[in-house]
């Protein structure tokens, strides 16, 4: 008997760049994240802690920052910030996951925004057309009869968010 070797056909740098294409096209992509990140896992594909001493971060952060231009980098950072934890410590990926908390008090904003400068921001995304139109499919449904709120809440569990009511 000899002892052959297993040849792996993970390809860690073009699995690097699909999440980040993923994660660029938005929420309706969360499947294709998370499928890619639990390949990642499965292919023991782990993250160092920066850039300069980890291929895989280097190609990550260089994937994300060419796909989201005009974009914050700090938003780009949590991004990252949240793939490095769902891969290395099965931290569940979120679009919103960041290192630290606001920080509120003297040197910050501690009033919390109101509904209608939340529902403003919302408006104004370049999503949202398509996103009500889904939402609108959802409302016109002829089999039940629901509100705007269930219609919305219905919209984002189908999109895989935990709604707490």
């Amino acid at each position: 008997m000899t002892n052959a070797k297993t040849v792996s056909k993970f390809d860690a740098i073009a699995t690097i760049k699909s999440i980040a294409v993923a994660v660029h096209s938005g929420h309706s992509a969360i499947e294709i994240i998370n499928g890619k990140i639990d390949e990642c896992k499965k292919n023991g594909l782990k993250f160092g802690k920066s850039v300069k001493t980890c291929v895989h971060r280097a190609t990550l952060a260089d994937s994300m920052n060419g796909l989201f231009k005009g974009i914050s980098s700090k938003t780009v950072l949590n991004y990252i910030t949240s793939i490095v934890g769902a891969v290395n410590d099965n931290i569940p990926f979120s679009f919103s996951a960041s290192k630290g908390k606001a920080k509120g008090g003297a040197n910050g904003d501690s009033t919390p925004a109101t509904i209608d400068s939340i529902i403003a921001k919302v408006f104004s995304h370049k999503e949202f057309n398509a996103t009500i139109k889904k939402i609108e499919e959802t409302y016109n449904s002829k089999t039940e009869e629901r509100t705007l709120a269930q219609c919305v809440q219905f919209y984002l569990e189908s999109e895989g968010y935990k709604i707490s009511e």
